[in-house]
């Protein structure tokens, strides 16, 4: 368990129409592992053109949709008995955007955890781009868990990749709270036995070059030199700091931490050590800010979560305000 870290107290599950159910699972497996509150939501999204359709059919737009609810309704009662029989829950059926409603539902109910399958990536680059999925990463205020139809339901080897480097965060107290937010969240799902936290950071040395080309001393090979060793050491501390914390507040647990610094850049870095590790699922902040001012960290962390080949856990900072639940 996770010693003094909060507990999840209710998970979402949005199920969907495959035959593994893998969110449905996941989901079950981390309520079970804390006594958490397990709620289940469907989503119907009709099509844009639904009138169109309705009209070529000679059907009722309206009489479509109810059916296309009842069918949904059908289908995830059938899907929660299959998985879980001997848990009596209830589906809830919502109707347009998934992302839409999955948020007001995690606000209404103040649910902890959402665990979604991932949706296959689409456009011309693969991106996401207006995905559900990409809309919860940006804007769902409690971590998103998303998980792929091959992994297991609770991971065993996690990599909670975290930004050491606040030198010039807009907001370095809330970057080095996400950073123990995101060691957090590994730390709840790692329920398994045996379980593994790598807690790996990026790092590079970005002023090496700029050493070399304006160096004085004489010997510009060791001045650039001792920058890396410099900008190395620093994060090493970093590293150290966040460790003690966590380590800290995890007196009680039995999950291992492993630190992880690894230089180049970010997207790269957690792509191959993902693979090298062979990670059941990377952990990571995609907002820098709190409050309204919140935004995704843009390519960064759209490009690291498309070209994972593992789940992804996002994990937003404390004091973060969805632009869909703004007053």
């Amino acid at each position: 368990m996770i010693g003094e870290l909060g507990r999840p107290k209710k998970v979402l599950a949005v199920i969907d129409d495959t035959d593994t159910q893998i969110a449905l699972k996941s989901a079950a497996e981390l309520a079970k592992a804390y006594e958490a509150a397990l709620e289940v939501i469907a989503c119907v999204e009709p099509p844009q053109d639904i009138a169109i359709i309705a009209r070529l059919a000679g059907r009722d737009k309206n009489a479509i949709i109810e059916e296309m609810v009842t069918r949904a309704q059908r289908s995830a009662t059938e899907n929660l008995r299959r998985v879980l029989p001997d848990q009596a829950i209830e589906p809830q059926i919502v109707v347009g955007k998934a992302y839409l409603n999955i948020i007001r539902h995690v606000a209404e109910k103040g649910c902890d955890f959402v665990v979604k399958a991932a949706e296959p990536l689409t456009g011309v680059s693969g991106f996401l781009h207006a995905s559900n999925d990409q809309h919860l990463l940006r804007k769902c205020p409690c971590p998103v868990w998303l998980q792929s139809g091959t992994a297991e339901p609770s991971p065993r080897r996690i990599i909670a990749a975290v930004d050491l480097d606040n030198w010039d965060a807009a907001e370095p107290d809330t970057l080095d709270m996400l950073n123990q937010r995101v060691v957090e969240a590994a730390v709840r799902v790692a329920h398994a036995p045996g379980s593994e936290i790598i807690i790996l950071h990026a790092w590079d040395a970005v002023g090496e070059g700029m050493v070399w080309a304006f160096s004085d001393t004489g010997d510009a090979r060791k001045a650039a030199n001792d920058y890396v060793r410099e900008t190395l050491k620093i994060r090493e501390e970093a590293m150290h700091r966040l460790l003690k914390t966590m380590r800290e507040r995890l007196a009680s647990s039995n999950v291992v931490l492993q630190p992880l610094l690894a230089r180049g850049a970010v997207e790269r870095v957690i792509e191959i050590q993902s693979n090298i590790q062979n990670a059941d699922l990377v952990v990571m902040g995609t907002v820098a800010r709190t409050g309204l001012s919140g935004v995704f960290i843009g390519n960064t962390a759209e490009n690291i979560v498309n070209s994972l080949k593992c789940p992804v856990l996002a994990v937003k900072p404390e004091g973060f305000v969805s632009p869909l639940l703004a007053p």
